[in-house]
């Protein structure tokens, strides 16, 4: 009959990790249940099927995360609530200054209402957008849901130029 302590518990109710070490912590709590993993086949982004965390997202241009970060910055520093610095936060407002190709609120809106309509799935539209694809093989190539049957060269050029022109425009007039 083994004893407590080859079992890797003493008799105060120590526990011994792998190498008969005393544990004194506790083993993390799961705060979050574990998500149910969803089959192969229902999540694929090849054929837009994301997965149920995406499923009625608002897909976000990179300006409008840059606004959003900075308001939130803002209002940290006007709480009075003093706070350590935040550095993911920092370089994520240095990479939408960086990346972030519009900084017109009204051109965001009309590189939004650009993509936004039947024909592409909200988050091909931010790709478009948000990656400044030049060619509908780039398009293609880097948005690989693009690629389908019901949406013609055409089309995904259209929408590609209209948006080459609404960045240019807003280039201009800065």
């Amino acid at each position: 009959m083994a004893t407590d302590a080859e079992n890797g518990t003493a008799p105060n109710g120590t526990t011994y990790g792998n190498e008969g070490i005393p544990s004194i912590y506790q083993p993390p709590r799961r705060l979050i249940p574990p998500r149910v993993r969803q089959a192969e086949d229902e999540i694929d982004a090849s054929r837009a099927k994301l997965g149920a965390d995406f499923d009625g997202a608002d897909c976000l241009l990179i300006p409008e995360v840059s606004a959003l970060l900075e308001r939130q910055r803002d209002e940290q520093m006007q709480s009075g609530i003093e706070r350590p610095h935040n550095e993911i936060l920092s370089k994520t407002i240095a990479y939408c200054a960086r990346f972030g190709n519009v900084n017109d609120s009204n051109t965001v809106r009309h590189m939004k209402h650009a993509y936004d309509n039947s024909r592409y799935y909200p988050f091909e539209g931010a790709l478009l957008a948000n990656l400044n694809i030049e060619t509908v093989e780039e398009a293609r190539a880097l948005v690989p849901s693009l690629d389908r049957d019901d949406l013609d060269d055409n089309t995904l050029l259209a929408t590609i130029l209209e948006l080459q022109e609404l960045r240019k425009f807003q280039s201009s007039s800065v």
